[in-house]
């Protein structure tokens, strides 16, 4: 195991979170698209733009499954295509301590016309539109906005006159109250959709992206659904949501109890339904381990096998991400963590790749395993096992399994008599054995018979071990979500 055994180098500190991507400058596609987005995000811009609107479509994907990323993508695509179009972008989460999230929505619709002529007739509309929103705001909403303006909000004299020819002066009245309210709606849309003149001559709809609604309280997120479906029904207007639909129709059952039909709810307010497409794990996964920090470390192998042992390891990293349904965010999570613990190790301290990565994961997946397997490196096997999904003989192994386990399995060699636990060599030898000739599984299960009935090394391999234990335990007592 001296080859794949490595020191950590000393380097200057790092930013603890993965760096956002630079999505914002260059050209299209965009190089920091690492997972191969563009395809697809062409394919739905012009379904999307040249759709009869109003229309709202979800973008649909698990936790931590890429939804912002590829929004910003698909923002930098329409700015950067050869006629350019405008969209507007709204993240709820960072919205939802207000009351209302109409102000929110106003707020967003504002960056659209800050460069736009004052005497142009799509301005002029979109001042008359704002001037509406203390109608249509909560009346708690109403008060702290008036408060913080100092009465600011005041309408303008010709909405004052349509508000008095209404009520006729019994402004105490609730069918009188709803009435303003009908009207002040109206003149809302109205105004709206002569402000979306605005958009470039080439550009039919406005898309407006709103990002992690599931991720807000869920009374705040129905506020924004209805107040989407109800005040922003206007002509030319696309709003794309980005939720996990299965999180957030749970979340509403919070609210409504736990009968609620909340995917049933949900296609109240949403027309079209878009799965996002599964990442290729394997390249976001290979595109994270070319991190500096981590290279450098990894080119501190040995040179007797060159680069090998950091490709099967980032590799079987790959795999294993894959094995256990991770999504692009716990991915960088994990990455968090390795990179914590390799930052945290001596430069006089020796660790194995293999083993540190496989006692991430299986910490992650199979606590009681992994702990077991800290006070008891008889059960081995049955880690080797778990990690793999089942029974070799009915897995297809990736290439490099055989060198990955095995340096699992030689951690656990016994320092004062240089041997494994008692059957730990025997069992992959029994397992080699009762596979057919032709087995796909053959090659990788002779080499982790090879490590495992070879033991030839001269330094402390249960100290790899444990040191291996001790910072995984040490990262773990750190929140690194993201």
């Amino acid at each position: 195991m001296t080859d794949a055994a490595l020191t950590v180098p000393e380097s200057q500190s790092f930013p603890l979170r993965v760096a956002e991507l630079n999505i914002g400058a260059g050209s299209w596609p965009c190089p920091e698209d690492k997972l191969g987005r563009d395809k697809e995000i062409e394919n739905l811009s012009p379904v999307l733009l040249n759709a009869q609107a109003p229309l709202v479509f979800a973008l649909d994907a698990p936790w931590g499954g890429g939804k912002t990323t590829f929004i910003k993508l698909w923002r930098h695509y329409l700015a950067h295509e050869s006629q350019q179009k405008v969209s507007l972008y709204l993240n709820a989460w960072e919205s939802d301590f207000s009351e209302d999230p109409l102000l929110a929505l106003l707020s967003t619709f504002d960056t659209l016309f800050a460069a736009v002529d004052d005497q142009s007739t799509a301005k002029k509309a979109w001042e008359n539109a704002k001037k509406c929103g203390p109608g249509l705001l909560k009346s708690t909403a109403i008060a702290a906005t008036k408060a913080a303006t100092f009465g600011g909000l005041d309408l303008d004299k010709e909405y004052e006159k349509l508000v008095a020819e209404i009520t006729g002066g019994l402004t105490g009245s609730l069918i009188d109250s709803f009435n303003i309210q009908k009207a002040t709606l109206a003149r809302f849309k109205e105004q709206i959709s002569i402000a979306l003149d605005a958009l470039p001559d080439h550009q039919q709809n406005l898309i407006i992206f709103v990002d992690e609604l599931d991720r807000c309280r869920p009374t705040y997120a129905i506020e924004v659904l209805e107040r989407i479906k109800h005040l922003f029904d206007i002509d030319r207007v696309v709003f794309v949501l980005a939720i996990n639909r299965d999180q957030l129709s749970k979340s509403l059952q919070g609210v409504y109890g736990p009968n609620f039909d909340g995917l049933h709810y949900l296609k109240r307010f949403i027309d079209l339904d878009y799965q996002l497409r599964v990442s290729d794990i394997t390249a976001y996964v290979d595109a994270k381990f070319s991190l500096l920090d981590i290279q450098s470390t990894f080119t501190n192998i040995s040179a007797r096998n060159g680069n090998e042992e950091r490709i099967i390891v980032r590799d079987m990293t790959a795999w294993l991400a894959s094995r256990f349904s991770y999504q692009p965010r716990d991915v960088d999570q994990f990455i968090t963590r390795l990179r914590l613990i390799l930052r945290s190790i001596q430069t006089n301290h020796k660790v194995e790749p293999a083993v540190l990565v496989s006692m991430l994961f299986l910490r992650g997946q199979n606590s009681d395993l992994y702990y077991r397997f800290q006070d008891d490196t008889t059960c081995v096997n049955l880690v080797i096992q778990f990690l793999a999904g089942g029974e070799i003989q009915n897995i297809s192994l990736p290439r490099g399994f055989g060198w990955y386990m095995g340096c699992l399995i030689r951690s656990c060699c016994d320092d004062h008599t240089d041997s494994l636990p008692e059957g730990v060599s025997e069992f992959w030898v029994d397992q080699f054995e009762a596979l057919e000739e032709d087995a796909p599984q053959k090659g990788e299960i002779r080499r982790l018979v090879q490590m495992s009935t070879n033991i030839t090394d001269t330094w402390d391999l249960s100290e790899i071990r444990k040191t291996a234990f001790s910072r995984i335990e040490l990262v773990g007592q750190i929140d690194v979500s993201a």
